[in-house]
Parts: structure tokens; C-alpha cells; sequence
């Protein structure tokens, strides 16, 4: 009765191992590619989420600027300082 349980065990500890190791190598391979300066974006933007820009959040705002559908000076929170930040990073992108 006793070695029964220690197989069992074994068998999903075994197949425990395998799931995450699947996983783990899942992970890793198809993670998505972003943009390098979707995060300097992001970085730029102050990052509280609100929408007043009129996207989902910061994320949103900032794939839209990187894409060319939104303006530098789409934060109202962030105002000059994350406008100006904005256009460095992109300026920087275009050279």
C-alpha cells in the first residue's frame, strides 16, 4: 500500500516537472516582441492609468504614439515635461 503511494506521488511530481518545464520554455519562446520605445515611452508617461488621453492607459497611449496614431502631447496628466520627454525619445528614434 505504501510503495503505491510513493508511485503515485512520483508519477505526478513527474508530470508536474514536465508541465512547468513545458511551460517555462513556452514562456520564453513565444513571448511577444515589443517595441524598445513603447517602454521609453511608457517610462516618459507618469503611469496612474487615468484615460483622460482617451486609451485604455499608459501602455495604450504609449504603442499609439510609438505607431504614429496619437501626438507626443497626448498625456494631459503628464503635460510639457512628458510631452517634451516624448520628443526626445522619438527624435532620438527617427536620427
Amino acid at each position: 500500500m505504501i510503495t503505491e503511494i510513493i508511485y503515485a506521488a512520483a508519477v505526478l511530481g513527474g508530470i508536474g516537472l514536465l508541465t512547468g518545464l513545458f511551460l517555462g520554455i513556452a514562456s520564453e519562446t513565444l513571448k511577444p516582441e515589443t517595441d524598445h520605445l513603447e517602454g521609453l515611452v511608457l517610462e516618459a508617461l507618469p503611469g496612474i492609468n487615468c484615460g483622460r488621453c482617451g486609451y485604455a492607459g499608459c501602455n495604450a497611449l504609449a504603442q499609439a504614439i510609438v505607431s504614429g496614431n496619437a501626438g507626443m502631447n497626448g498625456c494631459p496628466v503628464g503635460g510639457k515635461k512628458s510631452a517634451e520627454k516624448i520628443r526626445e525619445i522619438m527624435g532620438a528614434a527617427e536620427s
